[in-house]
């Protein structure tokens, strides 16, 4: 009997802390979802979010950094994750990009810069039900990104994208100005 109340309790507290744990989120605020096929350093990323906490005090953007690569994790982090910002292998953003996953960044971002960025994707436009094919720039290469040279952790083969499903794509773009500009 005891431990059946044990087991209610332990709920009850588990439930409150998800509750407690939503409530201090602001709306504006950014979340970078991350998963490579090789460990990643903890603390680079760590120190790349403090001092993206220390330079960028009016954005609020976080990591939500997943060590082990998995696609059906990075398939429930495109859908429900409340990501605004995808750092994740190549080959895995192509894949998406063809969906019409992520906002084209040519217009933020010099796209002969980046040129492992740009490649054939999808792109919706308001009044069709497909994302029209083109090529864009998706995404920018982690290893030109200054704030992840900067840590010691700049893989190559990596590639950062604003999802369609942003919260605030502008802040997004943002974080991302501020991720490859240092």
């Amino acid at each position: 009997m005891k431990r059946k109340w044990m087991g209610v309790w332990l709920m009850l507290m588990v439930a409150s802390i998800m509750v407690l744990a939503g409530c201090g989120k602001k709306d504006d605020s950014i979340t970078i979802f991350m998963s490579d096929k090789e460990s990643a350093s903890r603390e680079a990323i760590d120190a790349i979010q403090k001092k993206l906490d220390a330079d960028s005090p009016d954005l609020h953007a976080e990591f939500n950094y997943s060590p082990l690569f998995d696609l059906q994790k990075v398939l429930v982090e495109y859908a429900a994750g409340g990501n605004s910002i995808v750092i994740l292998p190549e080959d895995t953003i192509k894949t998406y990009s063809k969906e019409g996953a992520h906002v084209p960044l040519e217009d933020y971002f010099d796209k002969s810069k980046y040129e492992a960025g740009v490649f054939e994707g999808g792109v919706f436009v308001e009044g069709e039900d497909d994302p029209v094919m083109g090529e864009h720039l998706f995404g920018i290469p982690v290893e030109d990104m200054k704030m992840f040279k900067d840590s010691g952790y700049a893989p190559k083969g990596m590639l950062a994208c604003v999802l369609v499903n942003s919260s605030n794509q502008e802040n997004a773009i943002k974080v991302l100005k501020k991720l490859t500009e240092g």
